[in-house]
């Protein structure tokens, strides 16, 4: 069956192309309200869908946004991706994707695919490593940055309230009697995120007057739990120890190790993290866990690209732009059964579940 034209649309509707291109650009001008509803009902009646490859080039738009992922493997890339292509579709915009694994040159290589595809602007969840590749692309197109913040360089970004995150979980384990609090670490240092989490973590210890340290948690089980029992000989009994992660796949890791060790949660170990996935919701009857808004941040995101691809400015001058540089999409504390003991808890009943605002903490 051969493609409907807007050729054919206007000679059965007894208009002129042109007259058919105003009423699909809703921009019918001084035209009669009785023939823009003929052309309409001819639309309609056919099922005539305009070309996306016509359209782009009347408008030099293409209506796809390149979106660069630093880490596939972290279930909040997935959440994250989700999110973006649903608040995308609503705008009429489809997702051209690729990952980074958390190496430059991979992320400098993708930018360049990307930006000879044509997108109309960019989505990165950087390395953070070098802002070169990042900024030449920025001369040309918006781009918009994911959760991590780059040195070097002043694109918007979009992330959580990562540092009241993280002081919000320190207080739920303080309030759960814990006196020596660790934060688990992935060896990389790729992540400017985990870097403020830690830095709030520690600023969050300092304030309460507990003890405690930030640990790169072994890859290895064995070497990992050998980890957990050191720490569990240094606490301070019958206090329970309070345990941090930073991300979903390091919990994943301490909850192997922990199998490995005589180590009870929440009798010996109080819990929280970041990321709240399914295995949060059963494991050791719940997890406390800080959520961040995958929804929120992406609808976010995708406005600030969206209004960089709309701007009327030259990209690359000097002129200073009026566009917001960066948000804090708050999220929010579940507090679960991993931060209370059996019965009774230390400073008052508490709810096994439920949101725990976050709160405001130096900086």
């Amino acid at each position: 069956m051969a493609r409907i034209r807007i050729q054919d649309i206007a000679a059965e509707a007894g208009v002129s192309p042109a007259t058919v291109s105003r009423v699909l650009n809703d921009r019918p001008g001084t035209m009669r309200e009785q023939t823009r509803k003929r052309v309409l009902e001819v639309i309609e009646r056919t099922g005539y869908r305009p070309s996306n490859a016509a359209r782009s080039l009347r408008t030099d738009r293409t209506n796809t946004v390149g979106v660069i992922l630093a880490d596939i493997r972290n279930p909040f890339s997935g959440a994250m991706l989700e999110a973006l292509s649903a608040r995308g579709a609503e705008r009429g915009l489809s997702l051209m994707t690729s990952t980074s694994g958390n190496d430059p040159q991979h992320e400098a290589e993708a930018i360049e695919r990307l930006v000879a595809a044509g997108v109309d602007g960019l989505i990165v969840n950087t390395c953070g490593a070098d802002a070169s590749a990042l900024n030449a692309a920025a001369a040309h197109l918006p781009v918009v940055l994911l959760d991590r913040e780059l040195p070097g360089s002043d694109l918007p970004l979009v992330t959580s309230n990562n540092a009241e995150l993280m002081a919000a979980l320190v207080d739920e384990l303080a309030g759960a009697g814990c006196r020596r609090c660790h934060l688990f670490d992935e060896r990389s240092k790729t992540s400017a995120v985990r870097r403020i989490r830690a830095r709030a973590f520690m600023a969050e210890l300092a304030r309460l007057g507990l003890d405690g340290t930030v640990i790169e948690l072994d890859g290895d089980p064995a070497r990992a739990a050998a980890q957990l029992n050191e720490l569990a000989d240094g606490r301070q009994a019958p206090c329970p120890l309070g345990l941090v992660t930073v991300n979903g796949l390091v919990f994943l890791r301490l909850v192997e190790a922990l199998g490995a060790t005589e180590l009870r949660a929440p009798a010996d170990v109080r819990l929280a993290t970041f990321d709240d996935y399914a295995w949060n919701r059963v494991l050791f009857g719940g997890v406390t866990t800080a959520v961040q808004d995958t929804d929120a941040i992406a609808g976010k995101t995708l406005e600030w690209l969206l209004a960089g691809i709309n701007e009327p400015q030259v990209r690359g001058s000097d002129e200073t732009s009026s566009s917001p540089r960066r948000a804090e999409v708050p999220g929010r504390v579940i507090r679960r059964a991993s931060t209370q003991a059996a019965g009774a808890v230390a400073g008052g009943a508490r709810p096994s579940a439920g949101p725990v605002p976050s709160h405001g903490m130096p900086r």
